[in-house]
């Protein structure tokens, strides 16, 4: 793993080191750095820090929960072919109100949440979910403790993308998958409007990414990109849910291709330990 590019400086990219970040600009008190060369959108500030117990800052996965949990269930269900558990446990990286903890539990997996949100944590202990409050990167759990990590819509939120994709590694299992989503900045309408696009960047975003430099980061933070499957394995959804899944993945899919959609999908696994030695390797005699 590469850990040149933690702490870089202001000027600097976090990604590729080059020198010579540009002011983007979306708001006057709302600014992030674009680097020209990986085009990686990044150092922005610290949000207040009441942001995310805000009382509406939860009501879109409220008013829609029952499909966001169909959703939740559909992404979950895509990477099962990378699996060779039949009841994986799961970590849930910011649960919100506990969506695809459901979506898990649906599944017949064994999930946890974490959230910065305490008020959203409690509403998930309330129906019976094992959650908990974090205030940073840090997680409260063990090493090498589950075999899935997912994260939808979160790293662009972190203060460190370095330090917290390490900590996320740490407890994934040797050979265990992590799944996010996050906003594209090369879909075709955020490069059409870029900081008229006012939606697309939120004050609390301090990252927005590539599919490219999403992927280097994570090849840095010493994971293996792995394919993304329109479907898993073909008993891992409900057959009621299963032909819209495939129409849902293979709509997404397309739309990527072609840059409509606004966000990017990454699975990636954490190497076992035969396979890190290989990689050493590899690097050392290159």
């Amino acid at each position: 793993m590469i850990n040149l590019l933690q702490n870089s400086p202001d000027n600097v990219c976090e990604n590729c080191c080059v020198e010579g970040l540009q002011p983007f600009e979306i708001r006057p008190d709302h600014k992030l750095m674009f680097c020209e060369n990986c085009l990686l959108y990044q150092k922005g500030i610290a949000p207040p820090a009441d942001l995310y117990e805000a009382a509406d800052y939860h009501d879109v996965y409220r008013s829609r929960r029952q499909s966001k949990i169909v959703t939740a269930m559909i992404r979950l269900a895509s990477i099962t072919r990378h699996l060779n558990q039949q009841n994986p446990k799961l970590l849930d990286i910011g649960c919100s109100i506990g969506a695809t903890l459901a979506a898990a539990e649906r599944l017949g997996w064994t999930p946890s949440g974490v959230d910065v949100s305490q008020s959203a944590v409690e509403a998930c202990q309330r129906i019976g979910h094992d959650c908990h409050t974090i205030t940073d990167h840090r997680l409260p759990f063990d090493n090498d403790t589950f075999d899935v990590v997912s994260n939808w819509h979160v790293i662009e939120h972190v203060e460190d993308v370095h330090q917290t994709l390490a900590e996320w590694r740490r407890v994934l299992k040797p050979g265990g998958i992590m799944i996010l989503e996050t906003p594209d900045s090369q879909c075709w309408k955020a490069r059409r409007l870029g900081a008229r696009y006012k939606t697309f960047w939120p004050k609390e975003h301090r990252y927005t990414f590539t599919r490219t430099n999403m992927c280097s980061i994570l090849e840095n933070a010493g994971f293996d990109i792995l394919p993304s499957k329109i479907i898993g394995k073909p008993d891992a959804l409900p057959i009621a849910i299963s032909g819209y899944a495939i129409a849902y993945r293979s709509w997404r899919k397309l739309s990527r291709k072609f840059s409509w959609c606004k966000s990017i999908e990454v699975c990636c696994r954490k190497p076992t330990t035969s396979n890190q030695n290989q990689q050493n390797s590899k690097r050392i005699a290159a």
